[in-house]
């Protein structure tokens, strides 16, 4: 309250709406309140004061600043062009079917295979030295590299690109990154997609998982709920450098770039560490009181977007947890989550959902910030055609606060 400078009603007001998370504590009257929550609404109070506050606001999880046809955020979820993400993955639909929808606004349950290219020489050469480099450690960063790479044997970044031609080199980019997930795989090395070969099945066979229903349904799943979530830094970068005219390539490559940091992709190591391996429910509950306790954030849970609850996480909980052989650990890690969610309010978000279907899979350590930048990849080619179209320059003004002039 003497941060906000508001009355008890007014605070309470805030935490019924969603706008501050309200955490209770065990034996305890007090409650405890989210400081990143208080922190948004503080700067929301002072965006009233003028634009220039408003769009420093907007711009850390505050108010919309782009118009956007792509995707809805609703309580259910992530929409994409008016279809629930959700709801796409019970249908069934092909991962291929709704990149489809995300560019072109038409969906196709079962879309056909996308023709598989060659690889060109020069990529296969530059996979054999990222292998060599141990590029395992810094997949995010090698896919860029891929990426780029690519973009050098086509158009030059003058030339405009319909969208025929964008979305035959979407489909290239998506094709070549699958492959890099054989860096993860065994043998460590690229793995090129087949012909007539799904995006799903190619991953299965480079990360050598078995190539059953059971985890065909689970991959999809990851890549459809991870497919677009509006405007997260990388889906920002790729859109910044496509209104300065940038090729598909040098957009996608900034978003990798962009997505690599400890706040983003890495956050899954983070889950990952936090977890460990073979750990116990109650070992796993007082390690998260404890960094609560300090008032540090427990990797792996509460998205400021999922007041209630991240929907994506829920999803892939329940197919973790209804798959036929749910190892013993997993059963420890997903009874913790039901003791956080009881005891202190915090909700699971998508990066540890997605962390404990990975280990359900037996998939490598790197392969849910692989899997997610993979997906979002759909998202970020949307964007990329809708901020091309829209023709304008993403040129933001800072708010100088350097040390005055001094005085002659």
């Amino acid at each position: 309250m003497e941060i906000l400078k508001v009355r008890p009603q007014t605070l309470y007001a805030y935490v019924s709406r969603g706008w501050i998370h309200s955490i209770p504590q065990k034996g305890q009257k007090d409650r405890l309140y989210l400081r990143a929550d208080i922190d948004r609404v503080s700067k929301r109070s002072l965006a009233r004061s003028g634009h220039g506050p408003a769009a420093a606001s907007a711009m850390n999880w505050g108010e919309p600043i782009l118009p956007t046809s792509i995707t809805e955020i609703t309580a259910q979820g992530p929409r994409y062009r008016g279809h629930l993400a959700a709801d796409l993955v019970r249908s069934g639909a092909s991962f291929e079917s709704v990149a489809e929808l995300l560019w072109t606004g038409q969906l196709q349950v079962q879309s056909p295979p996308w023709p598989v290219r060659k690889p060109p020489v020069e990529l296969l050469s530059l996979a054999h030295t990222l292998a060599s480099c141990q590029a395992r450690g810094n997949l995010l960063e090698a896919f860029a590299m891929v990426v780029l790479m690519l973009g050098l044997r086509h158009a030059s970044a003058t030339e405009p690109m319909s969208q025929g031609r964008t979305l035959a080199a979407a489909r290239e980019i998506m094709q070549a990154i699958a492959g890099c997930f054989g860096f993860e795989g065994g043998l460590c090395n690229y793995r090129p997609m087949g012909r007539g070969e799904s995006l799903v099945n190619g991953l299965l066979r480079a990360m050598a998982i078995a190539p059953t229903t059971e985890n065909s349904t689970a991959l999809t799943a990851m890549l459809i709920l991870m497919a677009d979530h509006e405007l997260p830094p990388g889906t920002l970068s790729a859109r910044v450098v496509a209104s300065a005219g940038g090729t598909l390539h040098s957009c996608i490559a900034s978003a990798l770039c962009a997505t690599s940091g400890s706040d983003v992709g890495r956050m899954y190591e983070r889950v990952e560490t936090f977890l460990g391996h073979s750990q116990t429910r109650a070992v796993l509950v007082k390690r998260a009181r404890r960094l609560h306790a300090q008032g540090r954030g427990v990797p792996g849970f509460d998205h400021p977007l999922y007041p209630q609850g991240d929907p994506r996480a829920l999803q892939l909980l329940d197919i973790a947890l209804h798959r036929q052989a749910v190892r013993p650990e997993l059963h420890a890690v997903l009874s913790f989550i039901d003791e956080m969610r009881a005891s202190t309010g915090l909700m699971p978000r998508q990066e540890l959902a997605m962390v404990v279907l990975a280990r359900a899979m037996g998939l490598p350590r790197q392969a849910c910030a692989a899997l997610f930048v993979l997906g979002r990849t759909a998202g970020w080619v949307a964007h990329v055609q809708e901020q091309r179209a829209a023709g304008t320059l993403l040129r933001p003004r800072a708010k100088f606060v350097g040390p005055a002039r001094p005085v002659a």
